[in-house]
């Protein structure tokens, strides 16, 4: 499926429907909890587990438990990515 991302907005290219959110998850992390007021660590939990549950994949991503993927994004206090890490290793850092 082809679509473009115009304005931050994503739509098909015949214009026939949107084609989803271009949204970063640290832009929409602080509109949850500061604008609509939605607790931080449930904030986290609809970023992270509730997505996995819903794709099937949460047996191995959506938590910090053993066994899972270790695929960890840590946030400064204003939502910038501090660290990044895949399946345990570090790929950025902001240190």
């Amino acid at each position: 499926l082809e679509y473009e991302v115009s304005d931050g907005v994503g739509m098909m290219l015949d214009r026939s429907s949107f084609a989803g959110s271009s949204t970063l998850l640290n832009q929409m992390l602080p509109v949850l909890v500061d604008v609509v007021g939605v607790p931080l660590v449930e904030a986290v939990r609809m970023a992270t587990l509730n997505p996995a549950r819903a794709i099937g994949v949460d047996d191995r991503k959506g938590s910090l438990l053993p066994g899972m993927d270790a695929d960890i994004a840590i946030f400064n206090d204003d939502f910038t990515a501090w660290r990044v890490m895949i399946s345990g290793r570090t790929v950025t850092s902001n240190q």
